[in-house]
């Protein structure tokens, strides 16, 4: 994902778990407007070392029998059925 807004940065500011709600909503928005959002989403979806980081925008938990993750993975899903800009 070259034109990826993280790209270059360093991955661990991407680690969801152990931040409190509202460092985890900074390292969110740092995806708002993100060229990839979408492919980001689908590659989450697709590896399963996608816990315990933000995927598009998306904290995703560690604990994967949690209503939060099952609730991070139900927005990364609607996220990634939105067509990119080559799908459009």
């Amino acid at each position: 994902m070259l034109r990826a807004k993280c790209r270059g940065d360093d991955y661990d500011r991407y680690e969801s778990d152990n931040r409190g709600q509202g460092q985890a909503a900074d390292i969110s928005r740092a995806c708002d407007g993100c060229p990839v959002i979408v492919n980001c989403a689908r590659y989450a979806l697709a590896n399963e070392n996608h816990v315990g980081m933000v995927w598009a925008g998306v904290p995703v938990p560690e604990m994967p029998n949690t209503k939060y993750y099952r609730d991070a993975v139900r927005r990364l899903e609607l996220i990634a059925r939105l067509p990119t800009s080559d799908e459009l």
